[in-house]
């Protein structure tokens, strides 16, 4: 049974103006017909003047519903000291949805007010491309709900879109029904790690809808699945109170039916990358799930987590899965393949490491690849039960060669090292390589100027590759860099003499010198740039 707004609106005090807008707010599971029933008996019963002290006193928040009942009151009772005051209420919201965005500035402009807002015509210029550029929101609804491709690819769509526009174009595509393909896609972004983002779809969800039936599968999922308990309390808050005929919902009960229709999954083909020298690497999946294959290559940053994806859906064998050959041929760096363990430890320690510049796609592409439950944790210990205490510290200048010999390109290619380098070899001669005995100075200039800095870099760096290696079989490796990744986290390690850090020091000093000797140097612009 629909729920009803009052039969009866007064003004009296127990129903004052600004308690009656505020049940535009208590009553989000109110149609569209009933809000405007209630709308149309506010503005009869209740006396303009104290209707507009209230809308003025709201205007501050324009979005959701609330907002565009206030929109309607200032409609209907215009002036033009009133829609003065909405502009400048506009102007104080830049992230509101463009449809309610281009609903006020239609209209100011209508009553030639807009050229008095310079911030407002500018943000216009920019929705009229955005909502009017063959009708993009329309034609992104339809696509999700029409193509089965739709969701991936409006997902890697809003990727490109600023991150600072992506709850505006989230909240414009919840103006209209949410189907299944909507509400699908609004459930991924749920997900995301920008939180704006992730609250502009909460909220899309959370819109009263008339058919709620394929939403309380999205809201189980976010409840059984999301790694933050605010989340995962807003969803059981949402299915314990979508409709007062059904009883309180049980979450324990709500995760074990969301576990039980989750198609089982096995991955068919797993690559995993060493790291290049900015703490880069790749893991590549293909994982069967739910009877149909697909691929992931994601690209992963110590620091940041997954930095990019790119997928393939629907695939026939691991054999169509050209993400794996393409990355072979393109990469200088070492692989480790079909180890899935190490494929799903090291990509699980990369999604903690996610943050605001995480792509959107992201979410999907790991329910699309990876096992059911899986849930991002720390990067495990590699070699459990041994202890890197155990090797003498005269055997580090050896292993901490063979580490950066493994790893080519960890070098340090700063303009201070340039410096550094040329200096050299203008002091020492064209030839002199560099020493740190006889170059101890430069050699604690470049470590407690640019080094340092990037110790906890090259200690994350190495805790991935101890574990690469162990996957690999490359123990000595796998030992030794884990054994360094220890030591550069230990203050009495964090010194120029270490032998990781004298390594580096010596080989990106050399690599520098043997670049500027051939008329390399990235301190200078190319000449085409200079021009």
């Amino acid at each position: 049974m629909d729920p009803q707004p009052p039969d009866s609106l007064t003004s009296s005090d127990d129903e004052t103006p600004e308690a009656l807008l505020e049940a535009f707010r208590a009553h989000p599971e109110w149609t569209e017909r009933q809000r405007d029933e209630q709308l149309d008996r506010l503005i009869e019963r209740v006396p303009a003047d104290r209707l507009l002290v209230a809308a003025r006193a709201r205007m501050a928040n324009l979005s959701g519903t609330e907002g565009e009942v206030i929109l309607r009151i200032i409609e209907a009772h215009a002036t033009p000291e009133l829609l003065r005051e909405l502009g400048a209420a506009l102007v104080a919201q830049p992230h509101l949805s463009p449809e309610r965005t281009w609903e006020v500035v239609t209209l100011l402009e209508g009553a030639e007010l807009l050229d008095e807002f310079p911030e407002l015509i500018a943000r216009a210029e920019e929705l009229e491309e955005l909502l009017d550029e063959e009708g993009s929101l329309e034609q992104l609804a339809e696509q999700l709900e029409g193509d089965p491709e739709g969701t991936w690819l409006a997902l890697q769509g809003l990727g490109a879109v600023e991150p600072e526009i992506r709850p505006q174009i989230i909240e414009g595509l919840a103006q209209g029904p949410i189907g299944p393909g909507l509400a699908e896609f609004l459930r991924l972004l749920c997900f995301a790690h920008d939180p704006p983002t992730r609250a502009a779809a909460l909220d899309a969800l959370a819109q009263p809808s008339e058919n709620q039936e394929h939403l309380v599968t999205v809201w189980e999922s976010i409840a059984a699945d999301h790694p933050d308990a605010e989340v995962v309390a807003r969803a059981q808050d949402w299915l314990a109170g979508r409709s007062r005929s059904q009883p309180k919902v049980d979450v324990p009960a709500v995760q074990e039916a969301t576990t039980a229709i989750q198609a089982e999954s096995s991955i068919a083909r797993s690559l995993v990358t060493g790291l290049d020298g900015r703490g880069r690497g790749t893991i590549v999946l293909a994982t069967y799930r739910g009877g149909s294959l697909a691929a992931a290559a994601f690209v992963c940053d110590v620091t940041q987590g997954v930095c990019d994806v790119i997928g393939q859906a629907d695939l026939d064998s691991p054999r169509e899965a050209g993400l794996f050959e393409q990355l072979v041929e393109q990469t200088d760096l070492e692989i480790v393949e079909d180890v899935p363990e190490l494929a799903l430890r090291l990509l699980g320690g990369s999604v903690l490491l996610c943050g605001r510049s995480t792509p959107p796609t992201l979410r999907y592409w790991l329910e699309a690849t990876m096992p059911p439950g899986f849930r991002a944790l720390p990067f495990p210990a590699p070699f459990p039960g041994w202890d890197p205490s155990v090797l003498r510290y005269d055997e580090m200048p050896d292993r901490a060669q063979a580490v950066l010999d493994a790893c080519p390109n960890w070098l340090d290619h700063s303009p201070l090292t340039y410096e550094l380098a040329e200096e050299i070899a203008l002091r020492e001669g064209g030839e002199a390589l560099p020493d740190p005995r006889r170059d101890a100075g430069a050699y604690r200039f470049l470590f407690e100027h640019r080094l340092f800095g990037q110790l906890e870099l090259y200690r994350r760096m190495l805790y991935w590759m101890a574990s690469f290696w162990q996957a690999a079989g490359r123990e000595y490796l796998g030992q030794s860099a884990l054994a360094l990744a220890g030591q550069l986290s230990d203050a009495q390690h964090s010194v120029p003499s270490h032998p990781f850090t004298v390594a580096l020091s010596t080989r990106s000093l050399k690599t520098a010198q043997d670049n500027l000797r051939e008329g390399i140097d990235p301190r200078r612009k190319p000449r085409s740039m200079e021009a």
